[in-house]
């Protein structure tokens, strides 16, 4: 017999499933696809806004090797960039969807990326803005901030 299904839901509490991700290699044409994204979550955050200065930045970042297309269910649901230096894998883009936000794609890819970094046995960076959400996010995740300059802070794993 088993036991109620109240007694059985304290044996196995909720739990959130980490959310299932892809990376595929970025091209030239995702720009039209990661330009909006950066420029949503940056614009309000940056005092002395340039358009032009920004959206160079982005197809700068998407024509590098280690950008890729953040995927879930079958869909583009963000963007990153990676490199990796002697001592560390830094994290220079990461940007998700705002309709995607706070369901767990990000916490499941810095998760990803935090294991992949101690497998080599390097620090994990990743630069935000000050004021950024994505700063708590990474607080929680256990990043410190490693340095401050102007309205971006380093955070370190």
């Amino acid at each position: 017999m088993f036991p109620p299904l109240a007694s059985r839901r304290a044996l196995w509490p909720p739990v959130r499933m980490p959310i299932a991700f892809e990376l595929r290699p970025a091209v030239k044409a995702d720009v039209a696809f990661c330009w909006p994204i950066y420029r949503d979550a940056v614009q309000p955050l940056t005092a002395n806004w340039n358009e032009a200065e920004h959206q160079r930045l982005v197809e700068k970042a998407v024509g590098h090797a280690g950008t890729s297309i953040l995927c879930s269910d079958k869909a583009d649901m963000g963007w990153v960039e990676v490199s990796e230096s002697g001592g560390a894998v830094e994290l220079k883009q990461f940007f998700v969807l705002a309709a995607a936000r706070n369901n767990g794609l990000g916490t499941s890819f810095l998760n990803w990326m935090k294991e992949r970094a101690e497998r080599k046995r390097k620090d994990l960076l990743i630069e935000v803005l000050s004021d950024s959400p994505a700063r708590g996010l990474c607080e929680r995740l256990g990043f410190k901030a490693a340095k401050t300059a102007d309205n971006k802070v380093t955070m370190r794993y």
